[in-house]
């Protein structure tokens, strides 16, 4: 195992527990299980934590987290629920981030949605697939050809980290779907965080 990989582990370990937080809460929020005005409050697992957490909250217009989060609401119950591109857009358009496209806040964003399928895309993951281009839809077709050629290594990660991520999954099992899917993207995320850096 080389030194990336430990620190990868190391990286994924240290929020594995709290990403799974994000993600259910933002499910509860989504199925109305959680109310608006207790989703964004500064609290353990909400949406205005998870936007300080995950570095975007100096992006949008101070004051409007509600708005973004009812944005974000309709946009998860559209067709186009996975397209961050297009929600990066909108956005935009609407003013939420100073008119600038924030294709990383929206992809953040989107995740919550949809962890089996969206990962991340940030400043160091682009680094580590060498890509210029602020467009999701190139990140996917980056990031699919590197989980081929890094294949082994994320399986040996994952591997690694099961013994852990089963006591972390325990509480989350009968809540969300698919754990084995969330906890190898949250790898890979980490994996490309840790080799770009």
């Amino acid at each position: 195992m080389t030194k990336e990989q430990v620190q990868t582990i190391g990286n994924f370990l240290s929020t594995y527990y709290t990403d799974l937080n994000y993600i259910q809460m933002f499910q509860d929020f989504k199925s109305n299980k959680i109310s608006t005005d207790n989703y964004i409050k500064k609290d353990t697992g909400t949406f205005y934590s998870f936007l300080i957490e995950f570095r975007v909250v100096r992006n949008f217009s101070q004051g409007s987290v509600d708005k973004l989060l009812e944005e974000t609401l309709r946009w998860v119950k559209s067709n186009n629920a996975d397209n961050v591109d297009l929600f990066a857009e909108k956005l935009a358009i609407t003013n939420f981030t100073h008119g600038k496209v924030m294709t990383s806040l929206a992809s953040k964003i989107l995740f919550l949605n949809n962890p089996w399928k969206i990962i991340p895309m940030d400043t160091l993951a682009r680094k580590t697939l060498q890509q210029k281009e602020n467009k999701y839809a190139v990140y996917e077709k980056n990031l699919k050809a590197y989980r081929q050629i890094n294949r082994l290594i994320i399986n040996s990660c994952v591997q690694y980290s099961k013994p852990l991520t089963s006591i972390i999954d325990r509480e989350y099992r009968s809540k969300l779907k698919n754990l084995n899917i969330i906890c190898e993207n949250r790898i890979v995320d980490k994996l490309l965080w840790t080799s770009g850096k």
